[in-house]
């Protein structure tokens, strides 16, 4: 669990942005599960599966893809939604947010969950407005929901269309406190 919330504290940042943020685990181990707030976002300090590019590897841990909890309590997330809490099925409900940054396996990073953010997809229709959500598949990519249609579980809303497979989004996914 962590130490403090953050909430008007310091977090260490190594790269100074914590969208480029990859680090050992065991460098600063007691920030894990921290959330804090830089400039108009948010951001959780979370661990990846050590197994996350091994369980899928056609699903590399890359920038603007989506991480899923796979165990709320460590604040342990992974890239394939197979391995989500409840499993594939349930992984739309999973999200821990928005991977900044390639992370190592094992390796600690900044996931953000508010604020302005562009997501891979592979939906090129997008409108603004539209409620974004997790991809049904076996990737970790945003889809869309038409505007006023009623979605389990949105992360987001759209600011205008896709291109060239990037779309970008107000995040609001909330945070495990």
């Amino acid at each position: 669990m962590p130490n403090n919330l953050n909430r008007v504290g310091t977090v260490y940042l190594p790269t100074g942005n914590p969208d480029t943020v990859n680090y050992d685990p065991n460098y600063a181990p007691g920030e894990l599960g921290t959330w804090y707030s830089w400039q108009q976002k948010r951001y959780q300090i979370v661990q990846l599966d050590s197994g996350a590019v091994a369980l899928n590897p056609s699903s590399t841990v890359s920038p603007n893809t989506l991480a899923f909890w796979l165990n709320r309590e460590q604040y342990i997330v992974t890239n394939d939604r197979r391995s989500a809490v409840g499993g594939a099925a349930a992984a739309q409900v999973q999200v821990a947010g928005r991977f900044g940054t390639f992370v190592t396996p094992g390796f600690t990073c900044h996931v953000q969950q508010r604020g302005r953010a562009t997501l891979r997809t592979q939906s090129a229709a997008f409108v603004g407005g539209d409620s974004v959500i997790a991809m049904n598949d076996s990737s970790a990519i945003a889809d869309r929901v038409a505007m006023a249609t009623p979605t389990p579980f949105t992360i987001g809303i759209a600011r205008g269309p896709a291109v060239l497979g990037l779309v970008t989004v107000d995040l609001d996914i909330p945070s495990i406190e």
